[in-house]
């Protein structure tokens, strides 16, 4: 039973992925953690448990080459298609609310 925890470990491990996001404002970068978390959280208690605790870390780089920020945002490859499904629900909400 230990084994078979073991190989599921490893193959959540090599599904995971990381996005970059360049921020050039505050603002931006507000709004896409407050995205994010509100994300993370709503399925803390649901599909990803163990993910959504290591997620809610965002680690930012400052890129100074470019003098931006970099967002990175990291995950299962599930719980990131999940956020940009997530992204599009508001998006249509607020066009809606717009109307």
């Amino acid at each position: 039973m230990e084994k078979n925890e073991k190989l599921t470990g490893i193959q959540e491990q090599e599904k995971e992925k990381v996005v970059t996001i360049p921020i050039k404002e505050i603002n931006q970068l507000k709004v896409i953690l407050a995205i994010w978390y509100s994300y993370v959280l709503s399925k803390s208690n649901e599909s990803f448990p163990q993910q959504s605790a290591q997620a809610l870390k965002t680690p930012i780089v400052y890129n100074i080459e470019k003098d931006e920020l970099e967002l990175i945002l990291s995950g299962t490859e599930e719980m990131l298609k999940e956020l940009t499904q997530h992204i599009q629900q508001l998006n249509q909400t607020i066009k809606q609310q717009k109307k």
